[in-house]
């Protein structure tokens, strides 16, 4: 006759399972909420380079103290090239126990300001935000400025002549002119220089649709332009000489 017995007897087939639940517990808890996983670095680069977007080292920043693990790189990414900011493309990578690497694309690039002098040319996104620098010719429409700029990557530009300027510039290259280069002279005129040496005057403080329907009827005429060095089209009869 079998007679069960009033006392436990704990073997290790018992213990093993136990210890293996427990020990996943801990090491769960340890993963999600110990400080060891929390992001204590971000390394950003933009285009190859370090970030220096404000903006974009602000969104970054706040990663840091978040637990590595629960950190959704697909949202941070949609984040980032939201349009919010200058990125077209972001890839993260992740690295334990808490640093996170950054590779952003800038989106591209739509029109640039330069100066004279300078081997540098600042490039700016269809909403006129600076994207950042280039040492080459990053072969968009350009315009040439006579002064310093305070200008600040990640930011739109401010100043309305220059925003003007950008917006001839973009027309002209729709419009397929051809042209060497476009000059902010100062507050009252642009200056065109056309691929044949002409030189073209807008004014930014008239319509400059308008005056560019002006130099267009004006270059369609071969025998008008016929030894002619400037048009200036800031008048309601443009004035070539």
């Amino acid at each position: 006759m079998y007679v069960r017995s009033k006392y436990l007897v704990i073997t290790l087939d018992y213990l093993f399972p136990i210890f293996i639940c427990f020990g996943v517990i801990a090491l769960g808890y340890f993963a999600l909420y110990s400080s060891f996983f929390q992001i204590k670095t971000v390394i950003c680069t933009l285009d190859y380079e370090a970030c220096l977007d404000p903006s974009v080292l602000a969104e970054l920043n706040k990663l840091k103290g978040e637990n590595i693990f629960t950190l959704s790189g697909d949202r941070l990414t949609q984040r980032l090239t939201s349009g919010d900011f200058t990125i077209r493309q972001a890839t993260l990578k992740k690295e334990l126990p808490g640093k996170v690497i950054l590779d952003l694309q800038s989106v591209y690039p739509v029109a640039a300001l330069a100066m004279p002098g300078d081997p540098t040319w600042i490039i700016l996104d269809q909403n006129h935000r600076v994207i950042g620098t280039r040492s080459s010719d990053p072969n968009v429409p350009t315009v040439i400025v006579p002064g310093p700029l305070t200008l600040a990557v990640g930011k739109p530009l401010s100043d309305d002549l220059l925003i003007q300027s950008i917006q001839l510039a973009r027309n002209l290259a729709n419009e397929l002119f051809t042209i060497k280069s476009i000059t902010l002279v100062d507050a009252d005129t642009i200056k065109l220089t056309l691929s044949d040496g002409v030189i073209a005057i807008f004014t930014p403080k008239k319509d400059l649709s308008e005056q560019l329907r002006s130099l267009q009827l004006i270059l369609r005429d071969a025998t008008i332009t016929q030894g002619i060095k400037t048009i200036d089209v800031r008048f309601i009869r443009p004035v070539l000489r």
